[in-house]
């Protein structure tokens, strides 16, 4: 074994020092870990053990000033870093505004949440808020920082916000747009209600639906288009119109019709600018403007009745009648069946009706009706009157000089053709009072026709007449102030106007 002269510079451990030493040189303090660094490991550090090194060899003044160095430096680094997490901040922008300083993120945007939230509350809606906070990262000390009300206030300051709502919309037109989905929902159950809510028993809805598209999409808008629930409502009520036509009858003026549609004069007027309400005839068409419902509710509904069931007409001939005669031989009597059917209805009006099913409860007995083929003589009543002469009313049938005139004066000239109004049998000729020289003829059906003041009479009494014969002439007989036919009509003995059947 070989032994080492202790002057001799141990060659193993300066080698080692030597290492040591070019690893402290190549120490980046920059790279240094503060967090890892432990300053209680430096009393673990026996600096005696270096003394039994030649230190001159290994220049321990160097290594000495260089581990010194090198805690000094960590001591600083540590100091550093802890002040520089200490003061980590952040600038808050709404936008391009700055508002304030904040420690954390999580501070501004809490404050953010509790605003949108209160106004979300107040308006009973969700709200949209125009712009975010954005964040950079900064270095600030505790007194630069803003408090939260500060903050609060400079955001509700500068901020602007829309509502998110939800768009009823029929046929893509936006008719609407309300605060929840549920309100929109609601606004279409309350539109279906009453065709929904049938009473009779006997019909039951199977399907309702709406004919038009319908949706609802969520929409972000001002809060001042937040529409109410009842206006959006009476819109799909009555928010168009259709033009529909009223024929008018006798008596009828602008202000009749408008009760009757309820609207109002100047809209009729405005809408039928075309004619004058002053000169409306019997005939003429009137446009009127209707509200019309932008929504059709279209429901299927089965219902079950009884319908009555026509019966069929038989008819028999007897050659020993005329043609113009007919008579029941059996009364026909009506059946009933009992129906099931599918009644589409658009808004609550039947559109279509589908039979599903029908029973017959009791079958129609047919009606058996004898008509005549002999051919009718001309002095048969037709059922209808011509005008027995030419001229003009001079007095109708009514009130005159406090007492009833029973007929109808034709003022003529004398010696006219007076023609008989219908055929039938002469029942009397002759003068009579205050008529004059009188015709008389029953027509057989009910009916009786007199022709008063005659210059002439053509005819006597037994004789039958045919519709348009010339039976008299006119004059100036009896109580008569000048030439003219005075006409009657009876009617089963009792006198009618005879401007009702004339022609």
């Amino acid at each position: 074994m070989i032994e080492q002269n202790p002057s001799e510079p141990n060659t193993s451990n300066s080698n080692k020092i030597m290492v040591l030493l070019d690893k402290l040189k190549k120490i980046d303090i920059k790279k240094i870990d503060i967090k890892r660094f432990d300053i209680r490991k430096l009393k673990k550090f026996d600096i005696k053990k270096l003394k039994k090194y030649d230190l001159n060899e290994i220049n321990f003044r160097r290594v000495l000033i260089l581990f010194m160095v090198v805690v000094m430096a960590g001591l600083g680094f540590t100091g550093y870093k802890i002040n520089e997490i200490r003061t980590r901040g952040f600038d808050v922008f709404l936008g391009s505004e700055l508002l304030g300083k904040v420690r954390t993120e999580e501070e501004a945007v809490s404050v953010m949440a509790d605003i949108k939230r209160e106004l979300s509350n107040t308006y009973d809606v969700d709200v949209v808020l125009d712009n975010e906070l954005n964040f950079e990262a900064t270095h600030c000390k505790e007194k630069n920082l803003i408090s939260d009300t500060d903050l609060r206030n400079n955001i509700k300051s500068k901020i602007n916000f829309v509502v998110s709502g939800y768009s009823l919309q029929v046929n893509g037109e936006e008719v609407g747009v309300l605060k929840h989905e549920e309100d929109a929902q609601e606004i279409l159950d309350k539109i279906k209600e009453p065709f929904v809510d049938i009473k009779d028993d006997e019909s039951k809805v199977k399907e309702i639906k709406f004919l038009e598209n319908v949706n609802v999409a969520k929409k972000e808008v001002p809060l001042n288009k937040i529409a109410n629930s009842d206006d959006v409502i009476k819109y799909l009520q009555t928010g168009s119109e259709e033009i529909k036509t009223h024929v008018v009858e006798v008596g009828e003026s602008f202000w009749t019709i408008a009760k009757m549609y309820d609207t109002t004069v100047d809209e009729l007027v405005e809408a039928n600018l075309d004619k004058d309400p002053k000169k409306l005839k019997p005939g003429d068409e009137v446009k009127l403007l209707v509200p019309k419902s932008k929504i059709t509710v279209a429901t299927v509904e089965e219902i079950e009745y009884v319908e009555d069931t026509n019966y069929e007409v038989q008819v028999e001939y007897d050659k020993n009648m005329y043609a113009n005669q007919k008579t029941v031989k059996v009364e026909g009597k009506r059946g009933k069946s009992k129906i099931v059917a599918n009644e589409i209805r658009h808004n609550g009006m039947l559109f279509e009706r589908e039979i599903i099913n029908e029973e017959v409860i009791e079958e129609p007995i047919d009606e058996l009706v004898v008509k005549g083929t002999k051919e009718v003589p001309k002095t048969i009543a037709t059922g209808s009157f011509l005008m027995p002469t030419r001229g003009r009313i001079s007095s109708r049938y009514g009130m005159r000089w406090g007492r009833m005139h029973k007929g109808l004066d034709i003022a003529a000239s004398y010696g006219s053709a007076i023609k008989a109004a219908d055929g039938g049998k002469v029942t009397f000729t002759g003068s009579k009072g205050s008529y004059g020289n009188l015709v008389e003829i029953d027509h057989g059906n009910g009916y009786k026709t007199r022709y008063a003041h005659c210059s002439k009479i053509l005819v006597k009494t037994g004789d039958k007449v045919y519709k348009g014969q010339h039976i008299a002439n006119v004059g100036n007989t009896g109580n008569s102030t000048g030439s003219h036919l005075h006409l009657e009509v009876l009617k089963n003995g009792v006198n009618v106007n005879p401007a009702n059947f004339v022609k």
